[in-house]
């Protein structure tokens, strides 16, 4: 149930030669716009918070002299709007007060004071945006500001030879850390700053044209610890976890309307107050973070942010801010100063929805490969082009076509990430090709491989160390690929595999939409479903060509055998698909092949056995072959397993015949027949088929 606060909304007048504002312009701006700084405050406690009932009051003009304090502006505001409405008493009732003073130009102080025994936001107008009207008016709501990094934000006067430094406004992810949000700019440095404001629409009438910068939200550290009913069944909380054992949650974004929004974590032996508390959320550039940064500089990157709860000497108990996982960044994880915790994002949805977040005691230093874009390119055909056509009569090209392979790895790396100072330096990535360094932002290296050379064209992004590599058309080669992530005298390596395919043998690519109208056709008359007969597209990226060719081969093993569990289509259709499957695998897979890639070898000569297998009237071995992939059902055996010591362990078991039909082979049989095969292979003593498989890998 929303709670209800009535805020009173005093406009006062201190130059009576300039025009008042609109009152559309300043419902628009402060009551019920979209952007309306009372929406802003529904919006970010999650609708915990209304005002109705909240009187704004018709325009008074008030007296100033020198004093243009805050206490001097609302005093004359509010002692203006009783001569002007002396009974009933305007202010019964209310719960606080905003104050807007018009022009109130440079000079006039803004902040929050108390008049008669209200708390009261004193916004002058021509020197108050958005986001100052906001955290003003949280202070009204008695929301407290939030601390963190060593910044400039009480430095009152930045032009005098004192340079304050303090923790108060510390957090780049919170409005009540609003204006400096962590930010530092005077003294000798470090220096940094965020900036997680945007500009919002603007509103017609207002004069301050500069009123609309706005955000970001409250974080939910500070909104939880000061309204905690406002995230009542949007928080999933936790104790600390113990050596060796694991936090983990899924949380949606600050923004979003609904879902688990931020893991608490409870320390042990939490006192009343909740010093200790860890609060960990999730902030994308949406609704009021839209001013949240991708890349940098701005320290309010789109992340995760990780605040505790500190209490602060002489000032009591406050949301602090201890760092972030930047989502377009090398680090995955962050040190939670104060706390034995670290906390990495494992993962993060692909629309930015959510993001899977790790807790430990601790993180040893790691450092792994992600497999980014990649593409095999067609440059070039090589030879002649073979002219067939599908079995829709469409005119079709097949040969072989050669490729350049783009690929791109990133890297993250964990226990690296620091404890959320951005003056701490980053940790330096380094990446080998072939045993090359390769440096900067892009060039050519020189790959050896098996006494060749190869030139491959790398990029390296400068903000996430992204490598991309690009080979040239029509070579194949294999090398590997190598990253080392160095910090605090600390190294960590991992490695993967660039795999030019270089050339492929096939359809041309520019033919496949005819293949596929073509299968769409046949489906829609024999009413079957098409996709088990296309190949998936593009073929399986990173894989060495042997891997494709036994991806190519499991894809056709699938789509023959899915054609025999069709009893409704006839002989006609049947061979219109099966042309279909055929013609998008290059060379067509043997029956050989495709037991291989179930793991069924042999002991005989391969001329043999592939002379057996192509006579179904006078041997067994086509229809047990058959059946056996059935049994199979696209799994392999854990280990590999002789045919012809299959077909003679099944023709030697009493009761069974030799079989020359698919329909004549008794399976039970044949699947003791493998497991006798198998056992007397390798001397163990499995006694059932199925624990001989396992899926493909």
């Amino acid at each position: 149930m929303a709670k209800n606060v009535r805020l009173g909304i005093i406009r006062a007048r201190h130059d009576t030669t300039v025009p008042v504002i609109p009152d559309a312009a300043c419902i628009a701006l402060l009551m019920t716009g979209e952007h309306a700084v009372l929406k802003y405050w529904i919006n970010t406690t999650r609708g915990h918070l209304d005002f109705i009932d909240s009187p704004m009051f018709p325009w008074v003009d008030i007296t100033l002299g020198a004093d243009t304090s805050r206490d001097a502006q609302a005093t004359a505001a509010v002692n203006a709007l009783r001569a002007k409405f002396p009974d009933p008493e305007p202010l019964a009732g209310l719960d606080g007060l905003i104050v807007v003073t018009h022009p109130g130009a440079a000079g006039f102080d803004g902040g929050t004071t108390g008049v008669a025994g209200l708390p009261v936001a004193v916004l002058p107008m021509m020197t108050s945006d958005h986001t100052f009207m906001c955290h003003e008016t949280g202070h009204v709501l008695g929301i407290e500001h939030t601390f963190g990094l060593d910044n400039n934000g009480t430095d009152w006067d930045p032009t005098d030879a004192t340079i304050i430094v303090g923790p108060e406004y510390g957090s780049p992810y919170d409005l009540m850390s609003s204006a400096s949000f962590g930010g530092r700019w005077l003294g000798t440095g470090p220096f940094y700053a965020a900036t997680p404001t945007f500009v919002g629409p603007i509103v017609a009438g207002w004069p301050n044209t500069g009123a609309f910068s706005m955000g970001p939200h409250l974080s939910r550290a500070n909104l939880h610890l000061h309204m905690p009913d406002a995230l009542a069944g949007r928080v999933v909380e936790r104790p600390f976890p113990q050596p060796g054992t694991t936090v983990t949650a899924r949380i949606v974004p600050t923004s979003a309307s609904a879902g688990t929004c931020v893991l608490i974590l409870h320390p042990p032996g939490e006192p009343p107050n909740g010093a200790g508390r860890v609060y960990v959320e999730f902030r994308t550039a949406k609704g009021w973070d839209a001013g949240m940064d991708s890349i940098g500089p701005s320290l309010s990157r789109e992340g995760v942010v990780v605040h505790s709860l500190v209490d602060q000497p002489n000032v009591g108990v406050r949301a602090w801010y201890r760092g972030s996982i930047p989502t377009v960044s090398v680090d995955a994880d962050v040190a939670v100063e104060s706390t034995p915790l670290v906390v990495r994002a494992d993962s993060v949805g692909p629309e930015g929805n959510w993001v899977d977040l790790a807790v430990t005691v601790g993180a040893a230093r790691a450092v792994e490969i992600v497999r980014g874009y990649h593409s095999d390119d067609m440059v070039g055909v090589v030879g002649v082009l073979q002219r067939s056509t599908s079995p829709c009569g469409d005119p079709i090209r097949k040969g072989t076509f050669a490729t350049s392979t783009t690929s791109k790895f990133g890297v993250r790396t964990r226990g690296f990430g620091g404890g959320g100072e951005p003056a701490v330096g980053a940790a330096a990535v380094a990446w080998t090709v072939g045993g090359v360094p390769v440096a900067g932002l892009n060039g050519t290296v020189e790959v050896p491989v098996a006494g060749a050379t190869f030139a491959v064209e790398y990029t390296i992004d400068p903000v996430v160390f992204e490598l991309g590599l690009t080979s040239r058309g029509g070579e194949r080669f294999e090398t590997p690929v190598v990253v080392t992530v160095t910090g605090d005298a600390t190294s960590a390596t991992a490695r993967t595999t660039y795999a030019a395919l270089g050339w492929f043998d096939g359809i041309h690519p520019e033919d496949l939409e005819a293949l596929g109208t073509c299968l769409r056709r046949i489906a829609d008359r024999y009413r079957v479903a098409p996709p088990p007969f296309r190949k998936p597209s593009p073929d399986p990226p990173w894989a060495a060509p042997a891997l494709r060719r036994l991806a190519e081969v499991r894809w056709f093993d699938r789509a023959v055998r899915f054609l025999g569990e069709l009893p409704s289509l006839d002989a006609e259709g049947s061979d219109a698909l099966r042309q279909i499957v055929s013609s998008q695998v290059h060379p067509v897979p043997t029956m050989l092949d495709r037991l291989g890639a179930g793991g069924v070898d042999f002991s005989v000569p391969e001329s043999e056995l592939t002379e057996w297998l192509n006579n179904p009237e006078f041997t067994p071995y086509p229809a047990l072959a058959e059946v056996l992939l059935k049994l199979l059902d696209g799994n392999q055996l854990r280990r590999p397993v002789f045919l012809d010591v299959i077909v003679f362990n099944y023709e030697h078991t009493p009761g069974n015949s030799s079989p020359r039909k698919v329909e004549d082979v008794n399976s039970d049989a044949l699947e003791v027949a493998v497991v006798d095969a198998s056992n007397n292979r390798y001397g163990e003593v499995a006694s059932n088929f199925r624990e001989l498989l396992i899926s493909p890998v």
